[in-house]
């Protein structure tokens, strides 16, 4: 299910090769590791991407102090699904700069708001990808 994007924070290839796969390792916690390619991907600092998964800074500072911390379940699959709906962005707009410009340009489509504001929620990210799919196959406004 998110193998492709486990594996783009930096997972064991084909760890997450199946839907239970992915669950497990939901339920068990991204490595805190993982927060500097998920930065690094989405093109965030700390604070940003700290934000937009819903973990609270210093915590997150506490964590990264601890060996083998994990984010919350609920965090590790915000996670997953940015890095998925990336993924999906980049396979339509063929490099990450490109797909990077248009999360962070307002949309008329998101209320002349950037798409990337609305991916602090799964609502929002489904909706992103959602956008992002009907750019793919031709359903635009």
């Amino acid at each position: 299910m998110f193998s492709a994007a486990y594996e783009m924070l930096g997972g064991e290839k084909r760890k997450a090769h199946s839907v239970s796969d992915s669950l497990k390792i939901i339920r068990q916690g991204l490595p805190v590791g993982t927060l500097d390619r998920g930065m690094l991907i989405l093109g965030l600092t700390k604070t940003e991407y700290a934000k937009i998964i819903g973990v609270n800074l210093r915590t997150l500072q506490r964590k990264m102090k601890e060996p083998n911390a994990t984010l919350s379940p609920t965090a590790s699959e915000h996670a997953l699904m940015l890095i998925d709906m990336i993924k999906e962005a980049d396979g339509y707009f063929g490099d990450r700069d490109t797909t990077l410009r248009w999360l962070n340009k307002p949309s008329l489509v998101f209320g002349k708001e950037t798409p990337l504001s609305f991916c602090d929620t799964i609502t929002g990210i489904i909706l992103v990808t959602e956008e992002i799919n009907k750019l793919k196959y031709g359903y635009t406004v």
